[in-house]
């Protein structure tokens, strides 16, 4: 296993702890209050030390290029129906002219954690598909 796959196991561990976290302080404490749960998240930052002095070959570029198109492309599929949503929430359902300020922040950070955990999930499948192919 490479430092890839090593920081995204790392990310994809990380962003399920603080799933369940976030799914156990809720109840608790409210939802607004329980987001601190996704702190942990932040450790990621220390991945880069994971495999500093290994090196990287064409395929290596080719797969984290893929898996980063797949995740900033899934972002911004969850971005515009996350704002497709709460337009659809907001004008049709209840009536309204406007919408909360407070909530365009969480679209914007729940399309940051997409593109983290698709590109996490591509870089998995993609070394997964690489090996597979190298053992025909």
């Amino acid at each position: 296993m490479n430092a890839e796959q090593k920081r995204a196991w790392l990310m994809l561990i990380s962003f399920v702890v603080c799933g369940v976290l976030f799914a156990v302080l809720a109840p608790f404490v409210g939802a607004q209050a329980a987001i601190v749960a996704f702190a942990p998240v932040g450790l990621n930052a220390f991945g880069v030390l994971i495999g500093r002095g290994e090196k990287v070959d064409e395929r290596d570029k080719s797969i984290l290029r893929r898996a980063a198109l797949a995740g900033f492309a899934a972002s911004y599929l969850i971005f515009v129906l996350a704002l497709m949503g709460m337009w659809t929430t907001t004008f049709m359902f209840h009536g309204s002219s406007q919408v909360s300020v407070h909530v365009l922040p969480d679209v914007v950070t729940l399309g940051f954690f997409t593109a983290l955990i698709v590109r996490a999930v591509a870089v998995l499948v993609g070394y997964r598909r690489h090996v597979e192919a190298d053992d025909v």
